[in-house]
């Protein structure tokens, strides 16, 4: 019997060189304005070549992001939306007619928005992720301001928080075929273990207690969240993507 074929994610990865964006409303409306600078860019693009290879090794091949097509936007991002609670991103619709226009009629499954702030715009988190549903023409879409940057040089696997923003686009997407939350755990329910071996990462511990430890990584979390090696909370079986799950989901039109 051949092996499983990856799933394969066709991704887009827009990188805004400079926003100058209205956010709020009202007399409290204001402008994030911000242009990266040649270091800052300079390390997104050296993260976001790193992330096809960490989603094919992590997830044992049952997952491919191909092709992974970065493009820088010449344009501001001219616009964020209002995420709850005060705070604010590049949504779906703020990015949506650059989308249409650089994609040039190529469809994808999976789409990445990077953009600088200016630190003042309260931020809906780290990154935001709208699956499949709220995307962009039935591509996921995640969002992740690229503040982060000086620190991808002293992370041990710094690829891991784009990895993560993906997962929630692949967790919307089998949530929607049904899998159940005892099938695909929750992606923020890291204070699971392991069905490993406790030799190997992360040696029987929970794996928010091995990052908090010192290890300062999630890539043992999403290897076993990809390959369907979480162990149950009764402790009786895993859980997780296994092969048979990834293959649930159907295969889309390609342009």
């Amino acid at each position: 019997m051949s092996d499983p074929q990856p799933q394969v994610w066709r991704t887009l990865a827009l990188v805004y060189l400079a926003t100058n964006a209205r956010w709020g409303s009202g007399p409290l409306k204001k402008r994030c304005q911000s242009v990266m600078s040649r270091p800052e860019r300079e390390a997104i693009h050296a993260i976001l070549e790193r992330v096809p290879d960490a989603v094919a090794m992590w997830s044992h091949g049952n997952a491919a992001l191909d092709p992974f097509d970065v493009i820088e936007v010449r344009r501001p991002l001219r616009s964020l939306s209002h995420s709850g609670g005060g705070n604010w991103w590049a949504a779906p619709r703020d990015c949506r007619d650059d989308v249409q226009e650089l994609a040039g009629g190529r469809t994808y499954d999976a789409i990445y928005a990077l953009w600088p702030t200016d630190g003042s715009t309260p931020m809906c988190g780290w990154g935001c992720t709208a699956g499949p549903a709220e995307g962009i023409d039935g591509a996921g879409f995640s969002s992740i301001p690229s503040d982060h940057w000086a620190t991808l040089a002293t992370s041990p696997d710094p690829e891991q928080g784009y990895v993560h923003e993906w997962l929630h686009q692949v967790e919307s997407t089998y949530r929607a075929l049904g899998l159940s939350r005892d099938e695909l755990p929750e992606l923020h329910d890291a204070d699971m273990s392991s069905c490993r071996p406790a030799s190997e990462p992360p040696f029987g511990q929970p794996y928010n207690v091995y990052h908090d430890a010192g290890a300062r990584t999630w890539r043992p979390w999403y290897e076993d969240y990809m390959t369907g090696r979480v162990r149950t909370r009764d402790g009786l079986g895993c859980c997780g993507l296994t092969p048979e799950r990834w293959a649930l989901r159907p295969a889309r039109s390609s342009n």
